[in-house]
């Protein structure tokens, strides 16, 4: 820590693997209580820690960082807050927030310490689908339901994000579900409905209704790729509500 911060960055993995092996026991030996202590009080790395890691235009490195100043009691748990929500607006105001940005806010959010921490009516009406993403992951209901209405886009980048988002924040509303279902089943035959039909397959439907609506498309899909996430949802799911042989007859004679 006392090396050019350029350095530490290369040794972040390092360090990382390290701060993960002190726990409450360890951090009590001999000597090692001492050199932490030590690291607490080292206000002149501190600030240059600080200055390099707010100045990081890597939102999974800022995080890192955070993360290990926190292990090395540089923050405290609100300090450590205040740091993600600044990480997070600085990623608000970029004009392009990725699939990675939504991935990596919901996974920082998984606990929901960080909900509404950001009041959606103080981001432009102009906002992506990625930057609503990003504010569902903080708990916005209004940007869920944005989210929701990508999943069927014809753009590809779109239903990628709402994919990713689902895996964080999947629907546990049967209605919401049929809806989205409905949707999809809609899309014309593209990539973008392949991705949709995949986001489903992780839910493990058991819903008779949607499971039906599915096995309708399967004969008239025009592509393989859209017959194999089909079949990737029903071999995920709970297939007992449609198992018939006529089912079985439609999936042998449309195969593509």
């Amino acid at each position: 820590l006392s090396r050019d911060m350029v350095e530490v960055r290369i040794f972040l993995d390092r360090l990382e693997r390290y701060a993960a092996t002190l726990d409450a026991g360890a951090r009590q030996a001999e000597g090692v209580a001492e050199a932490l202590d030590g690291i607490a009080r080292d206000s002149a790395a501190k600030a240059r820690y600080f200055q390099f890691l707010r100045a990081s235009d890597r939102p999974a490195v800022r995080a890192r960082l955070i993360e290990l100043a926190t292990a090395l009691q540089w923050l405290t748990p609100d300090e450590r807050r205040g740091e993600l929500m600044a990480m997070i607006k600085d990623e608000l105001a970029s004009p392009v927030v990725s699939a990675a940005d939504v991935d990596l806010v919901c996974r920082l959010n998984a606990d929901h310490a960080l909900d509404a921490a950001i009041s959606p009516s103080a981001e432009p009406t102009s906002a992506t689908v990625g930057h609503a993403a990003v504010l569902a992951c903080l708990g916005s209901e209004r940007d869920h339901a944005r989210v929701m209405q990508a999943l069927t886009s014809t753009r590809d980048d779109d239903v990628q994000i709402a994919q990713v988002y689902l895996r964080h924040h999947p629907i546990d509303d049967v209605a919401e579900l049929r809806g989205v279902a409905s949707g999809i089943l809609q899309m014309p035959d593209s990539s973008a409905q392949v991705r949709a039909l995949d986001a489903l397959a992780h839910h493990r439907l058991s819903d008779r209704e949607t499971l039906e609506a599915l096995t309708r498309l399967y004969p008239v899909a025009k592509s393989v790729n859209v017959q194999r996430a089909i079949a990737g949802i029903l071999i995920r799911s709970d297939y007992r509500q449609i198992a018939s042989p006529e089912l079985v007859r439609a999936l042998q004679d449309h195969r593509l």
